[in-house]
């Protein structure tokens, strides 16, 4: 059991690669498995058609021919897929399986399929098509599909028809399957609203896991990603990369005096100086209450210097109305430049130290590793 288990596995999964997302990978599987059953079924009716015709040429000899065919085609499917891992080779694995199946049933509806319930199996092509092509590619493709089959089976004296299908059987097979395909349509279309909503929220979830809701900047958990990002970069590159943590000077006085909201305002405002104050390719965080931890990619130790002494004095000439008072706020920050061998721990411990210098030395400054 586990063999048959893991082997129809490793058969759904053929095509597939790691970098798929999950609605790619899905779509391989239900490929390969749409073609495993299109190439079986096809295979098996179409040699009983043609053991039924004695391999005289009649209509059940020209029936197991074409669906030998179209087994051939739905298989051959499977061997793009196999062997041509890419996202061009199950684009065309998908549209030779829509094809094929598109082509088969028209087939059908012309010579009549055995007793003349041929056409029974159009059915299943509007799910196969909006699934493939997606709702307006596959709607285009239904649209077309559909044309087809009313064209051929009101042709004039019946002229594209080798069956004879009595009117009420054609008037409602049309009416059938266009109501069976616009039920199919409302569900693709409300699938794909339901999954891209999932997706927003997803997003937006994971945005939120990474965002410091109070001062709209990165938070630790984001902040330390990024980290781990760049850090690595530079590694490749042997580029900079310097780290600066700073702090609000004498925040819990604030909060004392002014209270707690006055004190959030603060952050937020200092975080927002901060952040318009960098270039693209910078990031700030909210590293834990009134810290503010920077990541400042391809910058020597002198150049963070000069940023950082911009930004303080930005800071310190700044002025908060809070009811009839005016406030201003000084920070200290201190500054690390990482080396090859560091590790992140290691270079934002060094860069909190010289932080903590920056405070033991009067506050309202910026120090450097020496």
């Amino acid at each position: 059991m586990f063999i048959v288990s893991r082997f129809i596995r490793n058969y759904l999964n053929t095509g597939t690669k790691a970098s798929n997302s999950p609605a790619v990978r899905q779509q391989i599987q239900v490929t390969n498995l749409f073609g495993f059953i299109g190439y079986f079924i096809t295979f098996i009716l179409g040699v009983a058609a043609l053991f039924r015709s004695q391999w005289v040429h009649n209509g059940d000899f020209y029936l197991g021919v074409t669906l030998l065919i179209a087994s051939v085609l739905f298989f051959t499917s499977r061997i793009i897929l196999k062997y041509f891992q890419s996202k061009n080779g199950y684009k065309f694995s998908a549209n030779l399986v829509t094809s094929a199946l598109m082509l088969l049933m028209l087939y059908l509806i012309v010579m009549g399929g055995v007793k003349n319930t041929g056409p029974l199996w159009i059915y299943i092509v509007p799910p196969v098509v909006l699934f493939f092509g997606g709702l307006k590619r596959g709607l285009i493709q239904l649209g077309i599909f559909a044309l087809v089959v009313i064209l051929i089976l009101e042709f004039p004296n019946n002229g594209l028809l080798f069956a004879e299908y009595s009117y009420e059987f054609r008037s409602r097979l049309i009416y059938s399957f266009i109501t069976v395909s616009m039920l199919f349509v409302f569900y693709e279309y409300s699938r794909q609203r339901s999954f891209k909503t999932q997706q927003e929220l997803s997003k937006k979830f994971e945005q939120q896991a990474r965002i410091d809701s109070l001062s709209g900047l990165q938070n630790r958990r984001g902040m330390l990603e990024k980290l781990e990002y760049e850090h690595q970069r530079t590694l490749r590159h042997s580029k900079n990369m310097t780290l600066m943590m700073c702090d609000i000077d004498h925040f819990k006085q604030v909060n004392d005096k002014y209270g707690h909201d006055v004190g959030d305002i603060v952050i937020k405002q200092v975080g927002q100086m901060f952040a318009n104050g960098l270039r693209k390719q910078d990031t700030v965080a909210r590293w834990g209450g009134e810290e503010f931890l920077f990541m400042l990619p391809e910058t020597s130790q002198q150049q963070a210097f000069v940023l950082a002494e911009k930004l303080r004095k930005k800071i310190e000439s700044y002025e908060q109305k809070v009811d009839s008072t005016h406030l201003s706020v000084t920070v200290s920050i201190g500054i690390y430049q990482m080396h090859p061998q560091d590790k992140l721990d290691h270079a934002i411990s060094r860069a909190d130290t010289n932080l903590y210098r920056a405070k033991t030395h009067g506050r309202n400054c910026t120090v450097v590793t020496d």
